[in-house]
């Protein structure tokens, strides 16, 4: 799993809406460009998402795309118009300036991470999460609960890199049974619209904290390795798209 931070210039691009939808169609045009069945695979729903971005970044006439690669498929397609030094999407032309690469090393992740007993989570960009029942599809959550935020991402974690597998159920009968607990939030609940579509996620923060009756070293060292892992793949659903942007932060080892 790599991050892309690619740098680029346009002289007709003018960005609108949510950034985060922007970055997801700049993505899907380069896929496009190499491969229109990439892009229809992905637009089917029968693929989970291997792909995360970032709110495009945007300075006069200069561009960020920040993106969190998760299969050799995506890789080649950005790698291929890297090589080449521009592209031509629907949005405009871009000419590339800079990359800079970060390499997610799942195994270096495992063996630094640390039994945490407390952390805080920072929700940057709109996030959900979703449970079962209610109609197809699930319930959407707009709220940060451990059980849902954890799930998701060592959901994605053993898609993508594996290595998570072993004590998955014992995993999550521990959080519905609250060994993480939420110690305090702020946040609130926004709207985002998309071509008549609306979206809707929260911002702010969240603390938690180990229940000590619950006290588990593995599965403490395994949260920890999971939030590092979602401040690169993010976290919840629209994760293509610029939701669940994280930042996290060890409040104590």
């Amino acid at each position: 799993m790599q991050r892309l931070r690619i740098t680029m210039s346009s002289d007709d691009f003018r960005p609108s809406g949510f950034p985060g939808f922007t970055s997801y169609s700049i993505i899907m045009s380069i896929l496009e460009s190499r491969d229109p069945n990439l892009v229809k695979l992905r637009r089917s729903g029968k693929l989970q998402t291997d792909f995360s971005v970032r709110p495009l970044e945007a300075r006069d006439s200069r561009f960020t795309l920040d993106v969190t690669v998760m299969s050799s498929e995506v890789t080649k397609s950005l790698v291929s118009v890297i090589l080449e030094g521009s592209f031509e999407t629907k949005l405009g032309r871009f000419e590339i300036e800079r990359v800079e690469v970060e390499d997610f090393d799942p195994e270096q992740v495992l063996a630094s991470s640390v039994p945490v007993r407390s952390f805080s989570i920072r929700f940057i960009t709109p996030t959900f999460l979703k449970a079962e029942g209610g109609t197809k599809g699930g319930v959407f959550v707009p709220m940060p609960l451990p059980a849902r935020i954890f799930m998701n991402l060592l959901k994605t974690w053993n898609k993508f890199l594996g290595g998570m597998e072993d004590r998955r159920e014992e995993f999550q009968e521990w959080l519905e049974s609250w060994g993480i607990l939420v110690s305090g939030l702020n946040i609130r609940t926004v709207k985002i619209e998309e071509e008549r579509r609306f979206f809707v996620g929260f911002k702010g923060w969240a603390n938690f904290s180990v229940n000590d009756n619950y006290y588990d070293k593995d599965f403490l060292r395994r949260i920890d390795a999971l939030m590092k892992f979602a401040e690169s793949a993010n976290v919840g659903g629209l994760r293509s798209k610029g939701f669940g942007v994280v930042s996290y932060r060890r409040r104590s080892p």
